[in-house]
């Protein structure tokens, strides 16, 4: 392979910053298990079913953070923003000396396991608790139904080692409201803000709570709402203790902002003692309260085996869909921890875009930004292609919102925000109103989504209802929006903000100009499939749309006089994912300038470095596909769960926009396939990196089809699987 464009001492410069080139040591689990035996360890990983996700505390049990699609408040002075519901993981153990919940020491532990059982979307925790002289067994498992999207259920073993007193306390508790910013109205951002500063989660006001004893066992119901918002949400609790308890005694109540439980009981050594708490979600219906509790207690009676059975074969049949990697066992774990966390925060029939942080905490507010259509869409749409539509769902059910943003800020058709809320609402901090006002890529990038939603499916009634009025839209923006130049008979993008943040009111953006190109020329292909006449205008502009290239040195600069400075920070997104057409040297030039700036400052976030490898595969570099691939991944893992950062430095977890990009590499690289007319389609020779004896995408989906994917050693085949599979 050739290697010319990286000497030897830019090769070594990789190897000397980046003393993480070497894979970290990996507990020998299966490649579906993530696990550690360290009670210390952090960040908790995260689970859910793309409706409802929780952060899972280190011992199991104590109330964590866990979010509801689709739930924000709009508090006044702040900025709207995802709200933590009350806590339902708020199980406490009293042994007869001290109680155990989420703040117990490390140190009380032994024996400590903690395991994520991807393909099951579990996790278990078992350790012994000492305090004193008393030491009990705990068992802790809890998974959020991919079965029944509103259901997480809790299952809890105590085996006391000596008899004694015991309690266990089971509740539903709301949260304080946060120590707010004025972010609506703030004008500059705090240098000194760390993310925990400014991205806290939105609060739910606990309107009703209740507590009612069933035999072994109560019901604890809650309802909040929003702050600033009228929707009700509602949880209900079954809780369940063994039949028989010997002297037990329970006493509930609902009281305040929670509900709750706590039975006592005579522990038995070396007896077992197994609880169960089912909880159900809802935030529709006339009485959503009494939906979730009758929900709860249709599930207690179903059972916790029959529970955990369905939820373990709804995850295993998003699993039929997988990305085998042979050869390199480290890889192939973050392989499917990536597409484990994608899946764990997106789901079907949402109608929803995905945060950058997903359903896992307040990163970003929760807000849905391009990193959704751009980042995590494009893998999904491959794998699981009705995941992938709630993503442009989301686009096509705002559309209203971004007319009436674009007509506000004096434009024409759609204007998607840079930020939104769940309605589609602008929702970008006022220290940020330069990427509200100017950062208006993100119309090209949903377009795009768009459009690829279409070539991937073939659905012509989806694109005619759906798909064409965002593109259609999104087109007339850039119509509005572009400068035309009569002297030289073109046109002009003026006054944006790039994508490389930092550079403000710049005009002929590269990405910005490319991707408006895109969008142009989509909505011209779009009305023919469609059979409608497309605005001539859209071609126009198109076609006469300026990027800055420069023909001297043969490559694209940042934007239309950019200094040397700029070069690299967003110019190999042109090859990759916007596909514009250029010489192999502009290819190599624009990756040289990425990976030099790579070198020079660091890794940034990490979005950005998971596709300059798929710049690499394209240009067959096998050599520079190795040195890139774990500066894409390995600064960015954060535990043994491998939560992602957003950058190496920030340690914001779990950056599900990194798992799409780094999938990305991987589907989109080392394949050499492409989204086109045809939907998936051979681009160019695939590449594997040097650690990797084969990939094969499994059962991933094309125009109505599923096929295998296989690259090896002989090439790359694409392999129909029999007709009728499930889709």
């Amino acid at each position: 392979m050739n290697t010319s464009l990286f000497p030897r001492d830019i090769l070594a410069a990789f190897c000397f910053l980046a003393p993480w080139l070497t894979a970290p040591a990996v507990a020998q689990d299966s490649a579906f298990h993530l696990a550690t035996s360290d009670p210390s360890r952090s960040p908790s990983p995260a689970i859910g079913n793309g409706r409802i996700g929780v952060v899972i505390p280190a011992l199991g049990v104590g109330a964590s953070p866990s979010f509801m699609a689709g739930i924000y408040e709009t508090p006044p002075g702040d900025v709207p923003r995802i709200a933590a519901l009350p806590a339902w993981t708020a199980i406490a153990v009293f042994d007869g000396e001290r109680w155990l919940d989420s703040t117990a020491a490390a140190g009380a532990v032994r024996g400590y396991r903690q395991v994520l059982d991807m393909r099951a979307g579990t996790v278990r925790t078992s350790y012994e608790w000492v305090t004193g002289a008393r030491h009990t067994g705990v068992a802790v498992e809890t998974f959020v139904s991919r079965a029944d999207s509103q259901l997480a259920v809790i299952r809890l073993d105590l085996t006391p080692h000596a008899k004694g007193r015991m309690k266990v306390r089971f509740a539903l508790v709301g949260r304080p409201s946060p120590r707010r910013l004025q972010l609506a109205t703030l004008p500059r951002a705090d240098p000194a803000w760390r993310p925990a500063d400014i991205w806290y989660p939105g609060h739910m006001a606990v309107r009703s709570s209740a507590a009612t004893k069933r035999q072994s066992g109560a019901l604890l119901a809650l309802t909040s709402t929003p702050e600033g918002r009228t929707r009700i949400v509602a949880q209900a609790a079954r809780v369940a203790w063994p039949a028989g308890l010997h002297g037990a005694a329970a006493r509930a109540a609902g009281e305040g902002d929670s509900a709750w439980v706590e039975v006592a009981f005579d522990g038995v050594a070396g007896r077992t003692y197994t609880f169960t708490q089912i909880t159900a979600f809802a935030d529709e219906g006339k009485d959503p309260r009494a939906a979730v509790s009758s929900e709860a207690e249709t599930a207690h009676a179903r059972g916790w085996q029959a529970l955990a059975a369905e939820n373990a074969l709804a995850w295993g049949r998003r699993w039929e869909t997988d990305i085998e990697v042979q050869g390199d066992t480290a890889l192939q774990r973050v392989v499917r921890s990536m597409l484990f966390y994608l899946l764990a925060n997106g789901a079907e029939g949402t109608g929803l875009g995905i945060p950058p942080m997903g359903l896992s905490g307040a990163g970003y507010y929760g807000h849905v930004f391009w990193d959704s259509d751009t980042w995590m869409f494009p893998p999904l749409v491959v794998t699981h292609p009705d995941v992938a539509r709630s993503l442009v769902a989301f686009r096509r059910r705002t559309l209203d919102a971004a007319r009436a943003n674009a007509n506000a800020n004096g434009y024409r058709g759609a204007m998607y925000p840079w930020e939104a809320d769940e309605r589609g609402e602008e929702t970008t901090p006022h220290f940020a109103v330069q990427n509200a006002k100017m950062e208006i890529h993100v119309n090209g990038d949903v377009a795009l989504a768009q459009w690829q939603y279409y070539e991937m499916t073939g659905d012509s009634a989806w694109l005619a209802n759906d798909g064409y009025p965002v593109i259609r839209e999104t087109a007339n923006f850039w119509v509005s929006r572009a400068r035309r130049d009569s002297v030289r008979d073109r046109y002009h993008i003026d006054s944006v903000v790039s994508v490389h943040e930092g550079l403000i009111g710049v005009s002929d953006d590269a990405y910005t100009n490319a991707v408006a190109r895109k969008n142009l020329e989509i909505a011209v292909a779009a009305s023919s499939r469609l059979g409608a006449k497309p605005d001539p205008r859209w071609g126009e502009v198109a076609a006469k749309l300026h990027m800055p290239y420069d023909s001297a040195s043969e490559f694209y600069r940042t934007y239309e006089g950019a200094p040397d400075s700029t070069l690299g920070a967003v110019t190999p997104l042109l090859s990759y994912p916007l596909g514009v057409e250029m010489s192999e040297r502009a290819k190599r030039s624009q990756l040289e300038q990425a990976v030099q700036r790579l070198l020079e400052e660091g890794g940034g976030a990490m979005m950005g470095n998971t596709l300059l490898a798929v710049d690499a595969a394209e240009l067959g570099d096998r050599a520079l596909l190795d040195s890139l691939l774990p500066h894409s991944y390995q600064p960015h893992l954060r535990g043994p769960f491998h939560m992602l950062s957003e950058t190496p430095r920030n340690d914001a977890v779990n950056f599900v926009t990194g798992a799409g990009g780094f999938l990305q590499q991987v589907i989109f690289g080392y394949t050499g396939l492409r989204i086109g007319e045809g939907g998936l389609e051979p681009a160019f020779d695939p590449v594997l990196p040097s650690s990797v004896t084969r990939l094969v995408l499994r059962n991933v989906y094309c125009r109505g089809r599923r096929y295998d994917v296989v690259v090896d050693s002989t090439g790359r085949r694409m392999i129909p699987r029999p007709e009728g599979e499930a889709q």
